[in-house]
């Protein structure tokens, strides 16, 4: 489309132009070649029609009447005998010409005379050298006739003799233009049918062209639904394959903004307010009352600086840079752990350490994750109860595996599987998929102090190792989190035989944490 509004040569035109054009030149080509061709074998034929006629007349000539045998010795008892024996074509014909005048001619219909004035005088006006022959043409009746014209002599003959062959080359080049109208006619016809049909055949090949047109024109920051239809599998429908696949990154990253905004915003109304209320009741003269509004302000600064930190990682989960994966070992991943979440509070910590072997994955993140979830494993137990955190290996033959894919994670031959377990308050069944949402907390977390995006950034780290993650509670006993992440590359060793780790590293009793 021109900046005035007119539709220009669009590229369904040019390709349209670009392949009529290359078929004409085609079929041009070919014809040209073809009927050139054609031309000059009808030239070379008739040239070797009439040198054979006259190398016949010479033969008669030399070998004499089959009666005796003896050379001919009168020109015009030579003519007559080739003239009785030879059969004109239907666009050939002969004539016998003695001392200037037309004496004998072959029988026979033909669209043209060879006795007639033009040939004659042409045959008047030829020089022909003694015993020799000359071609040259004539138009007359309509027509043009190729005429050679022979001198005859015989060595006791004082009469000259002269043999005219007439051949109408003008019927023949005639009937070569007419194929030559016809070829031109049909290769006409299927240029046009060509066209219709790769018009209709480029239409529906550039059709996701126009749609992606369409769709750039109508996607705005306001309405990113737009999607462009895509059938078969070609460059083009690859084309608009991914831009559609564009379109849905950038929508999912529009939506993140605005989710973080909004969450954001929802969020942090809160402590704003508990913040300016208690500015706004705040006696300066009274100590008491300054050092607790302070208290409770930084308590609240706090509780919005871990809230922003939460919604600043689930903001970065979806970017290339999320992950940065090393190759790790997964018993030293397993420690690492170990050493962190002993840290949150006086728990019976337990470490069952069945994996061994390296992986790549991004070490950092999967602490993170571990510690999430020992954290919420901490905020509902009690004080001295029995937490686990526990790691092995899950093969094509565990059922653990179909849970895996099923959670939508990766398909892969092996996955890590890292698990939390805890005795606490459990989750309700209705609220077990809940809890992994933004925001999302059980009915039994009470007044149980968080944000409500932990499980969500677990959730977000296990997605970007193309992992998943999952629970299984039962309300009043306790709940075990697994995160499963798809090993890309072969761990160095198997899983052990033993059930638990060795002693040094399990079942390990951290008082006090």
């Amino acid at each position: 489309m021109n900046a005035d509004g007119h539709r220009g040569w669009t590229v369904r035109r040019r390709l349209l132009v670009m392949m009529v054009s290359m078929m004409a030149l085609g079929i041009a080509l070919t014809g040209v070649l073809s009927f050139a061709v054609q031309f000059r074998s009808l030239q070379d034929r008739v040239q070797a029609d009439l040198e054979q006629e006259v190398q016949e007349v010479t033969s008669l000539a030399e070998s004499g009447p089959e009666v005796d045998n003896e050379p001919y010795e009168e020109v015009d008892a030579l003519l007559r005998a080739f003239l009785e024996t030879s059969v004109a074509s239907p666009n050939e014909a002969f004539l016998a010409v003695i001392d200037g005048q037309p004496t004998l001619q072959d029988g026979g219909e033909r669209t043209f005379r060879v006795d007639h004035p033009d040939v004659l005088a042409l045959v008047r006006e030829t020089d022909v050298e003694p015993g020799r022959a000359v071609i040259d043409t004539v138009d007359t009746q309509g027509t043009t006739l190729t005429v050679m014209i022979a001198d005859v002599q015989l060595p006791e003959e004082e009469r000259e003799g002269t043999f005219v062959i007439a051949i109408d080359s003008g019927t023949l080049n005639g009937n070569i233009w007419r194929r030559v109208w016809t070829y031109a006619g049909v290769g006409l016809g299927s240029l046009v049918v060509a066209g219709v049909l790769a018009h209709v055949v480029l239409g529906r090949l550039l059709r996701p062209l126009r749609e992606l047109q369409d769709a750039t024109a109508q996607v705005s920051t306001d309405d990113l639904s737009r999607r462009v239809e895509v059938s078969g599998d070609t460059d083009i429908t690859q084309l608009a394959h991914r831009f559609n696949a564009m379109l849905d990154r950038i929508q999912d990253g529009v939506r993140m903004q605005r989710q973080f905004l909004d969450d954001a915003a929802h969020e942090l109304r809160t402590p704003l307010t508990i913040l300016r209320g208690n500015a706004e009741l705040l006696r300066p003269e009274d100590p008491a009352e300054v050092t607790a509004t302070r208290t409770l302000m930084l308590d609240e600064v706090d509780r919005m600086q871990r809230l922003v930190d939460d919604l600043l990682v689930l903001a970065k989960a979806q970017r290339q840079d999320f992950l940065r994966p090393t190759p790790a070992d997964v018993t030293e991943l397993a420690v690492e752990c170990m050493e962190r979440v002993t840290a949150l509070g006086e728990r019976q910590w337990q470490l069952a350490a069945d994996a061994e072997g390296e992986m790549r994955l991004d070490r950092h993140r999967a602490i993170q994750a571990v510690v999430q979830l020992a954290a919420n494993a901490v905020k509902f137990s009690e004080h001295g109860s029995v937490i686990e955190l526990r790691t092995g290996w899950v093969d094509k033959d565990d059922p653990q595996r179909e849970r895996a894919i099923e959670r939508g994670a990766r398909t892969a031959r092996r996955y890590l599987a890292l698990s939390v377990s805890d005795h606490g308050t459990g989750i309700p069944e209705t609220e077990q998929e809940r809890v992994f949402e933004r925001f999302g907390r059980a009915s039994s977390a009470g007044q149980v102090e968080g944000s409500g995006l932990g499980l969500a950034i677990v959730s977000a780290i296990a997605e970007a190792h193309g992992g998943a993650v999952a629970v299984d509670s039962v309300e009043g006993l306790g709940s075990r989190f697994t995160i499963w992440i798809p090993v890309v590359s072969a761990p160095t060793a198997h899983r052990v035989s033993a059930p638990t780790a060795p002693p040094e590293r399990a079942s390990s009793l951290h008082p006090g944490g």
